[in-house]
């Protein structure tokens, strides 16, 4: 029996990430209100108040959460895990994601200050490191490597996808940017914590999409996941050190 080859199609994939975000968007909104209402109620005390370090105390807890809450969409998108405990089994991992997310960004940045073009590449090729970090249990470097072999010979498909829905979400955040700007009379402040709320809906959506994708070029690679991530190790630990 011949095996698939070929990518899911961008119509399908925003079919399957609608699909699952709406059988999914209690759960998905909770865990993304967290770090949100942090942030908003930061914002607000910035813009109604004359204590202004506090508020920013609330966005950088905020902020901090929200790059927690990235790991827990993924968990409970992959095992439909209540709000507690998707929370619970990012705390369990926290250092080795914290490693993961320094690790991919300094190697990722390193690739930008090679003439921006390895950074791009980079990007694509780690993509889906948190989602082979969640689902199979490989860390740092190893998931890193494991994501890049499941983009390899997909590259381009895979970046036109993230392109699509990154034109998606600009217009939808431009339209509500000028909505929001309409409401507040122009108000910077205001403009911003509407556009945090947006996030609301955008992060979970995000998250399922990549999920979505992940899964198909999983499904065209199953091999990769039988065997030990393999690839120019050094290289990478070099861009990362360069970044």
């Amino acid at each position: 029996m011949k095996r698939e080859t070929k990518l899911i199609s961008v119509r399908d994939l925003f079919r399957q990430s609608w699909k699952l975000y709406r059988e999914r968007i209690g759960l998905l909104t909770k865990i993304i209100l967290l770090p949100v209402a942090f942030i908003v109620v930061g914002g607000l005390w910035g813009l109604l108040t004359s204590n202004g370090w506090f508020g920013g105390l609330l966005i950088f807890i905020g902020t901090i959460i929200s790059v927690l809450s990235y790991l827990a969409l993924v968990f409970a998108l992959q095992k439909n895990t209540s709000f507690g405990e998707s929370y619970r089994l990012v705390l369990g991992r926290i250092w080795s994601y914290g490693w993961l997310t320094v690790l991919s960004g300094f190697v990722t940045l390193g690739g930008i200050f090679m003439l921006v073009v390895p950074g791009i590449i980079f990007s694509i090729w780690f993509m889906f490191a948190i989602y082979v970090f969640a689902i199979e249990g490989d860390k740092g470097m190893n998931a890193l490597l494991k994501s890049r072999e499941y983009v390899r010979g997909y590259w381009w498909p895979v970046f036109g996808r993230q392109i699509v829905f990154v034109l998606a979400v600009l217009a939808v955040a431009l339209v509500t940017s000028f909505i929001g700007s309409v409401l507040t009379g122009g108000d910077k402040a205001g403009s911003d914590i509407i556009s945090d709320l947006l996030t609301l809906v955008v992060a979970p959506l995000i998250a399922a999409y990549l999920y979505v994708l992940y899964g198909s070029l999983k499904s065209l690679k199953p091999e990769v996941a039988k065997k030990p991530p393999q690839g120019p190790q050094g290289f990478f630990y070099f861009s990362a050190v360069f970044g």
